[in-house]
């Protein structure tokens, strides 16, 4: 399950690309389909180094981040295109293109560091079970 969950990012990151390919002489094409595909491809990219490291956790914690990430895609897609296409003002009106910059970001964030948490509870508990050798008996 966890390897699958590696090339499917990579698969749709593919995807996102093809779709969003020059036509008709101009830089991307401008259709409906190529402005909704280009925001999640951002998460695709940033889904692949993830689900590599989320290769050290064990089964039961990668579910659990396999839900989370759901969620938060999810959610923040939802808040993403609630927002304008581009901001009207000059002073903290965000566009979609920074506030799925901010989602992104605060989605790496946070499973970077559930990844380092998980990690060194894993070696605490690691080094606790281990038994002590006794070299004078």
């Amino acid at each position: 399950m966890k390897k699958k969950f590696i090339i499917l990012p990579i698969f749709l990151l593919i995807l996102v690309f093809v779709v969003s390919l020059p036509c008709d002489k101009q830089l991307t094409c401008s259709g409906p389909l190529s402005n909704y595909v280009n925001y999640p491809g951002l998460w695709f990219l940033v889904l692949i180094p993830l689900s590599l490291l989320a290769l050290t956790l064990n089964d039961r914690k990668h579910k659990f981040w396999l839900k989370f990430t759901g969620i938060f895609f999810a959610i923040s897609m939802f808040f993403v295109f609630l927002i304008p296409e581009t901001a009207r003002g000059i002073m903290l009106n965000p566009d979609r293109e920074s506030a799925n910059w901010f989602f992104v970001g605060l989605y790496s964030f946070i499973s970077i560091i559930y990844f380092f948490v998980q990690f060194f509870k894993n070696k605490n508990k690691n080094i606790q079970e281990k038994p002590e050798k006794n070299y004078f008996i």
